[in-house]
């Protein structure tokens, strides 16, 4: 009854709605560099600014989290959104990375698309944590993100089969693969992510 009546720290639906902008911030970035006709290295390094705040940003929630005796929700689900919402950010700054550093010259097939892709499913996860604290029903733009990651998936499937039947060079396929690999793998995220915010919806409706 004592700790039903302490105040609860609120300050996490703030972080969330920051790492998330940063997030989305990053991704239109990348996004821009996958999109353009040749690789820009000024672009890709305007990404580790961004990465090292949503770090920042999420070491902060985690102490935080050793202090706070009363949290909005489960501290279980904050860590774990937390970090989801983190590795988003990382695996768009890994993908751009992996260009420079293997010198990547020509275009990588669908890297666009599914930059695009994780994209929109952050501007989805933007939308619910925008209003986290109030939303106990409406969780349409989990399942938003959750259908584009089913469209990612299908890119990636089908950028794979093309590059294995198109590409000769084994240190090429090597190379593209990662890229795709990584940028699907955020698009995956987005979906842990919207899994986590699920399941957060639903134990406080």
């Amino acid at each position: 009854m004592f700790k039903a009546l302490l105040p609860k720290e609120e300050k996490y639906f703030e972080d969330f709605k920051e790492i998330i902008s940063y997030t989305q911030q990053g991704a239109k970035i990348t996004l821009d560099f996958f999109a353009s006709e040749s690789y820009d290295p000024a672009i890709y390094l305007k990404l580790k600014p961004i990465q090292n705040r949503c770090e920042e940003i999420s070491s902060k929630v985690i102490k935080r989290l050793n202090k706070t005796f009363i949290t909005p929700f489960d501290r279980e689900d904050i860590f774990a959104l937390v970090k989801r919402l983190n590795a988003i950010g990382d695996n768009l700054f890994g993908a751009a990375v992996r260009v420079d550093t293997y010198n990547v010259i020509d275009k990588v097939d669908g890297a666009d698309e599914l930059a695009n892709i994780v994209l929109m499913q952050i501007k989805e996860l933007d939308t619910v944590l925008k209003d986290l604290n109030h939303r106990h029903e409406n969780i349409d733009e989990c399942k938003a993100v959750r259908d584009l990651e089913n469209e990612a998936d299908n890119v990636y499937r089908r950028e794979l089969k093309k590059l294995f039947q198109t590409e000769t060079d084994p240190l090429t396929i090597f190379k593209k693969k990662e890229i795709l690999d990584i940028l699907e793998n955020a698009a995956d995220k987005c979906q842990s992510a919207a899994n986590v915010i699920t399941q957060i919806l639903i134990k406080n409706s």
